[in-house]
């Protein structure tokens, strides 16, 4: 409901506009002050919408009030009513953007008319208002996705000189979610991404972020200064991970960075937490990380002992020789200093390590195992028997990489089955199938060949041909969003968005203009 505030030194005259008011069922706020004194306190008290005052005033005239009223509220509306014809009042009213000058005794239907008026000014104001936020909060976004993906601040300033970059300042840490399926394209129809951070909000009170959509498998979570500091991040990132695998069945994995100390750490504290998030295939049961749960977390070995070996099983399988390394490293770590363990079972658990290791290796026949073997059961000391097995790990290692195809000629596949797929359901599972790598492993090198990931590498291609789309042929936007392997339309609207900057509908109107001014 707007607020009006009448000011008159005569009451009579402040009941006939109240009675106008009411007569013709305008819905206002009614606040009266029989001076100009008196109606500035009030406005200093609350904001005001519609200023309706007399001009001649004891302590302060109407115009001096109008002017102190404007200072206040840039966008107040104010009407004048005066029984005085004078041209410099009305002079000096003009200058104050004053909506109208009404002179005494009021016409009924010219007061009707005026605050129709009135309230269309302020109505439009406020869509216009809500219009240029709404712009301005897509400009900031579009801004964080590219600053995150190493545009440099100062580029990205220059290019936008009318955003205040101040709200970069605004985050303290960035939670990233990485999924194993295209989650937010899977939205139902009638839900966008916004409803899912409603959902998110419900689950953790007082929760303030923003958040970015940097492909349909990963988001990033800005966590604002002036959050609740009741919950730990890892607490926070812990609920969240709890809340998606409740309501959708569906593995979150979740990575936390370290605090934001300036905006243009952003881009390197995402790559750390990628980093962080790439062990999730072989720590089986954990879904939330960062810096410091990983030197923590290491310690207390949520991973099985069969889980290690099934793992080291799976990289030889693959020729992973990263996930090889990291699951052997893992599984010595894990015992090179425990001392509850039983002597008995750890040389058990490396004989049988030793067994799998070698069940492909020509060199080591039955004889050589059960000798080796034995001279596991004879050491007296733990790292005797890391020596052993680090001699028959840099055999396998050796082999795989003899063995393993060359990452530019996999890359390349990959690549080719992108482009001729990209309509299709695209996950890191369905690609490292097709050329017999492991998901890890192809990920590792795909970044290592094309200085980007493979996510970001679908979701630029999708871009880039919905964009030509756009301009070379009049499909409807929702076609081209299902012609470029996106389902849910309106994430497909708020990708576009964030990727150029525009929606769909309006690039194509300014390719068009653009074309017809050539």
């Amino acid at each position: 409901m707007y607020r009006i505030l009448i000011v008159d030194d005569e009451k009579d005259e402040r009941n006939v506009i109240r009675f106008l008011l009411n007569k013709y069922r305008f819905q206002l706020d009614i606040i009266e002050a029989n001076n100009g004194k008196e109606a500035l306190i009030q406005l200093e008290k609350q904001p005001i919408n519609i200023l309706f005052t007399d001009i001649k005033m004891p302590f302060i005239d109407g115009i001096e009030l109008a002017t102190k009223a404007r200072e206040l509220y840039p966008t107040i509306q104010t009407i004048f009513f005066s029984g005085h014809d004078d041209f410099n009042f009305i002079k000096k009213a003009l200058s104050l953007r004053a909506v109208d000058y009404i002179l005494k005794p009021v016409k009924p239907d010219e007061f009707q008319q005026t605050l129709c008026s009135v309230i269309q000014n302020i109505k439009t104001q406020e869509k216009e208002r809500a219009q240029i936020e709404a712009n301005t909060e897509l400009l900031k976004t579009h801004i964080l996705n590219r600053l995150i993906n190493k545009t440099p601040l100062e580029k990205l300033k220059n290019e936008y000189p009318s955003i205040n970059f101040a709200y970069l300042n605004e985050y303290s840490q960035m939670i990233l979610m990485q999924f194993d399926e295209p989650f937010f394209d899977r939205l139902p129809k009638e839900k966008d991404t916004l409803f899912f951070y409603q959902q998110i909000e419900e689950a953790i009170p007082n929760f303030s972020c923003d958040f970015i959509d940097l492909n349909p498998f990963q988001i990033i979570l800005l966590l604002k200064k002036n959050r609740d500091n009741s919950l730990h991040t890892k607490q926070i990132a812990t609920r969240i991970q709890k809340k998606i695998h409740l309501e959708y069945r569906i593995n979150c994995f979740i990575s936390i960075s370290n605090e934001i100390s300036a905006p243009y750490e952003m881009p390197r504290l995402y790559e750390e937490m990628e980093k962080y998030i790439e062990d999730h295939f072989f720590y089986s049961d954990t879904y939330a990380y960062s810096k410091e749960a990983t030197s923590i977390e290491s310690k207390n070995y949520p991973e099985t002992d069969d889980d290690l070996l099934q793992a080291i099983q799976n990289a030889i399988k693959f020729a992973d020789t990263v996930s090889f390394r990291q699951n052997m490293n893992s599984l010595f770590e894990k015992y090179r200093s425990n001392l509850e363990i039983s002597h008995v079972y750890v040389r058990f658990l490396f004989s049988k390590l030793l067994q799998l290791l070698c069940h492909d290796l020509p060199l080591y026949d039955k004889r050589t195992i059960n000798k080796t073997m034995e001279a596991i059961y004879s050491c007296h000391h733990f790292s005797d028997i890391e020596e052993i097995l680090i001699s028959v790990q840099n055999e396998i290692t050796k082999r795989l990489e003899e063995e393993k195809k060359s990452p530019k000629h996999v890359i390349q596949i990959v690549k080719q089955y992108i482009h001729e797929h990209y309509q299709e359901d695209l996950s890191l599972n369905l690609l490292s199938e097709q050329v017999y790598l492991s998901p890890g492993y192809l990920s590792e090198i795909f970044i290592q060949e094309t200085g980007c990931g493979i996510n970001k590498y679908i979701k630029n291609l999708r871009m880039e041909i919905a964009k030509d789309l756009l301009h070379s042929t009049n499909m409807k936007v929702n076609d081209i969003c299902h012609n470029v392997g996106y389902q849910n339309l309106s994430y497909f609207v708020r990708s576009f968005r964030e990727h150029f900057g525009a929606s769909p509908e309006k690039y194509r109107q300014m390719e068009r203009k653009m074309k017809e001014n050539s």
